[in-house]
């Protein structure tokens, strides 16, 4: 697993305003402090891993969003960011697996897989070169400077009512948020699950993956305040979306190749390139097909699993308990990204 910037020093007992800022305020730093690793040519997964603190700092500032008072934390410059490094991953990771499936083709699907990826490999240095203007130093710079100086001055909401409970003249502690935040979760991706039963639902199954992976996130921010009791729950959460994130790459396979198909379709066939490069295309779609019923019966079977085990009744059992845990004192560290790879673990 690719370890990303820990946050030493979490402590569910502590002052909910205190924690949030250590948290975004890590998580800020910790990205920005990719750039150059994104740029690298030689190392793909700096774009992935710096990605990956993108979508986990604005996780975690929507999920706080509720507990600040008068949020001035501006998303936007950080959701261009994401952009620009999601379209270059994106072609690295379909480099990656055209790569891999050409050894697998042969005679015209195989060269037409190859003018494919060439066609990938030009789009990606269009990628980048729009990559190195949305992360140049001054603008990455300004966007940490900005965010650390809103962020001093952020203060938490105390509701009357946490989970029914008055709580008086109590202080917020970082804990009792991390137990609204992860219920909260919980419940959007239980109503979501219904989704699961039907298969060709693309957009929802795609919201479902996306509700998973806020789950795991909230899970694996606040986990320490529980000791380790919640890494078996988000490694079984992030293999859901694991199955759910190769499903979704399959649909976008799909997706391009039939329109790419459609267009051919249209035009002379005396190019030999384009009749290659369309031989591979039906070739890739006959692959993509057959692999997307296999992710999504490996998702319908492990939500089948989690149902009858109940699964996610220990994760509510665990946050419902009367008294906070006692290992909710300061933590050595914790994870602000995940592994990486083609599937859903980001």
């Amino acid at each position: 697993m690719a370890k990303g910037k820990r946050i030493p020093g979490l402590d569910g007992r502590a002052p909910a305003d205190k924690m949030i800022r250590l948290v975004l305020r890590t998580q800020i730093k910790a990205m920005c402090a990719l750039r150059e690793k994104a740029l690298d040519s030689d190392d793909p997964e700096g774009v992935h891993d710096m990605r990956v603190l993108s979508r986990r700092l604005r996780s975690a500032m929507s999920d706080f969003k509720p507990y600040l008072r008068k949020p001035n934390l501006s998303a936007v410059k950080l959701r261009a960011i994401a952009k620009s490094l999601g379209a270059v991953r994106d072609e690295d990771v379909a480099l990656a697996a055209l790569k891999e499936l050409k050894s697998s083709a042969s005679g015209d699907a195989e060269e037409g897989i190859e003018l494919l990826a060439k066609e990938r490999r030009q789009r990606r240095e269009e990628r980048l070169a729009e990559l190195k203007k949305a992360i140049r130093p001054a603008a990455i710079t300004e966007v940490r400077e900005e965010f650390l100086s809103k962020l001093r001055s952020i203060t938490t909401v105390r509701p009357k009512k946490l989970r029914g409970r008055k709580t008086g003249d109590a202080i917020l502690t970082f804990g009792r948020v991390g137990v609204e935040i992860i219920n909260a979760r919980l419940k959007e991706l239980s109503t979501a699950s219904r989704n699961i039963y039907h298969p060709f639902e693309i957009k929802e199954l795609h919201e479902l993956r996306i509700l998973a992976k806020r789950l795991r996130y909230a899970i694996e921010l606040f986990g320490p305040c529980w000791g380790n009791e919640l890494k078996d729950i988000a490694k079984e959460i992030a293999l859901l979306q694991t199955c759910l994130g190769e499903l979704h790459d399959c649909d976008v396979w799909i997706e391009d190749l039939g329109s790419r198909l459609r267009r051919a379709a249209r035009t002379s066939k005396d190019d030999q390139d384009s009749e290659r490069a369309r031989e591979g295309a039906v070739w890739l779609l006959r692959h993509f097909a057959k692999e997307r019923t296999e992710h999504y019966r490996d998702a319908l079977a492990r939500w089948e699993e989690w149902e009858s085990q109940q699964f996610l009744d220990g994760l509510t059992s665990i946050l419902g308990r009367d008294e906070f845990s006692p290992h909710a004192g300061p933590s050595k560290d914790i994870d602000t990204k995940s592994s990486s790879g083609k599937g859903a673990q980001s």
